[in-house]
């Protein structure tokens, strides 16, 4: 261990799930203009890449009829991004859940299914796209183009302006939550690009190589239901002591006793608070308010970097092209599934990076010309605890990506702690009605069809995951589902 990354004793991630960086934070700054205190690097004028309000939102759109994208010359009938979602339940937009298979994502970014090798992408697409999950209904379908405005997420606000944000973090792959948390956990998706099954995923992880080399590790979950990092990577059954509840989270937090590494997850279908569409913000932000209170408040507070994540966009607008020129990981993704070659970056979401050795109004983006996404942790980590390459990853993306090292930069840290704003009222939380019967979205289906391929020791095929869906139709049954197999408090 060298550098200021000398100064951390223990590194905390939290991500959620679906929502790109316009959608939770594009109006950060918009207040100011988007002119942050602080860039890292420096730059010559100070700057955020976020949204703005009218007058000045007019490059932030995207076409609302269809024909623009399939007649050559169709003008674009424009709606523009707007801040502070709104309908009859403002905190679950948007509603219904977008489409977030591969195809989907080529079509929000590049306007088509099927985009050429290095072609540029517009941005445009997110519109039409959610126009199909709505049924066509562009009084609904238009919310996709809103952005909850800073108070209405005023957790995850106020920590990104009372620390660091970057506004240049990418999902590591334009595809669902599965390949996008393999990159957080082993530096590949091994070429999927869809949720796929555990056996699609059996690779070597992070918590093996801390294992291997003595040093401490943790996975917390806020949920009765297995880990999801455990379902996606059953071989971290050998290892059932670093399993813990969120509680313990908050215990271990308290006093000072938490492992080198902890890796916390939220709730995602039991009284869900991880965010995922159409899942109550409100939630995930009192999940994200009591994460943070345990980490402030606790005995290392002064050593803990903490990162908040999200793993994909999930469908949201966001207006930054994702770049071209992604190392590729490993022989499995040249090409991998659907012909991809892992070789661009998804879509932007937001990452929050979190300590008191971190001056505050902090907004990062790489300082080595390689873009931040998730295997950026796994850098960190490696150069933090000196891991030799021998015994890390071998994955190609996490050798070039950049750290999270040069955001330390006080030698002292600081002694306030900022006051984060009361969150919504309770009523918020109340707003979804009969949540237990609304139907399983991607991700819940994917924990259960990984149940099932466990259990049967293969991988399902396409017409069994959808005779599980028939089966398992809403949060409801899946929860029943998971009592029946067993697979509760694991």
């Amino acid at each position: 261990m060298a550098g200021n990354l000398a100064k951390i004793q223990h590194i905390v991630v939290v991500m959620l799930e679906n929502r790109s960086f316009d959608n939770m934070l594009g109006f950060l700054y918009a207040d100011k203009g988007n002119v942050p205190p602080i860039n890292l690097p420096a730059l010559d004028r100070p700057s955020f890449d976020g949204l703005l309000p009218p007058p000045n939102s007019d490059v932030f759109w995207n076409p609302s009829n269809p024909g623009f994208f399939s007649t050559p010359g169709t003008a674009a009938d424009k709606l523009f991004a707007s801040s502070g979602t709104t309908g009859t339940v403002p905190f679950t937009v948007p509603n219904p859940d977008p489409n977030e298979l591969f195809a989907n994502f080529n079509f929000q970014i590049f306007g088509t299914q099927t985009p050429a090798e290095n072609q540029q992408p517009t941005m445009l697409g997110f519109l039409v796209d959610y126009l199909i999950a709505t049924g066509n209904d562009l009084n609904t379908a238009q919310r996709i183009m809103q952005s909850y405005s800073p108070s209405q997420v005023p957790v995850l606000s106020q920590l990104a302006t009372s620390y660091a944000v970057c506004d240049r973090w990418f999902g590591s792959v334009p595809a669902q939550t599965w390949p996008n948390r393999g990159f957080v956990h082993t530096g590949t998706a091994r070429g999927q690009v869809t949720n796929a099954s555990p056996f699609a995923y059996n690779t070597e992880t992070i918590y093996e190589v801390l294992q291997k080399t003595g040093h401490s590790w943790g996975i917390y979950k806020d949920t009765v239901l297995p880990s999801l990092t455990k379902l996606q990577y059953p071989r971290l059954g050998l290892f059932p002591l670093h399993f813990h509840q969120f509680a313990q989270f908050q215990m271990d937090a308290r006093n000072g006793t938490l492992p080198s590494y902890s890796y916390v997850e939220p709730s995602f279908a039991i009284e869900p608070n991880d965010q995922h569409s159409p899942h109550n913000i409100t939630a995930g932000e009192r999940f994200l308010a009591e994460v943070w209170t345990a980490v402030s408040t606790g005995a290392h507070w002064a050593q803990t970097l903490l990162v908040i994540t999200y793993d994909e966009h999930g469908g949201c607008y966001d207006h930054v092209p994702p770049p071209w020129g992604a190392m590729i990981p490993d022989t499995a993704s040249y090409p991998g599934a659907q012909g991809f070659r892992f070789n661009r970056f998804g879509v932007r979401v937001p990452a929050v990076v979190i300590s008191p050795l971190i001056e505050a109004g902090t907004v990062f983006r790489s300082p080595t010309g390689v873009s931040f996404d998730h295997t950026s942790i796994l850098a960190t980590l490696r150069d933090w605890l000196a891991i030799p390459e021998s015994a890390m990853l071998p994955s190609q993306r996490i050798k070039a990506a950049p750290t999270l090292e040069f955001l330390i930069t006080r030698d002292q840290p600081r002694d306030t702690l900022p006051e984060v704003a009361p969150l919504a009222s309770p009523v918020a939380l109340l707003a979804v009605a009969n949540l237990p019967a609304t139907p399983v979205n991607d991700l819940q289906l994917s924990m259960i069809t990984a149940v099932e391929s466990l259990r049967q020791l293969r991988e399902l095929e396409p017409q069994e995951v959808e005779h599980l869906r028939q089966r398992v139709p809403t949060v409801a049954a899946m929860t029943q589902y998971f009592k029946e197999a067993g697979m509760t408090n694991l």
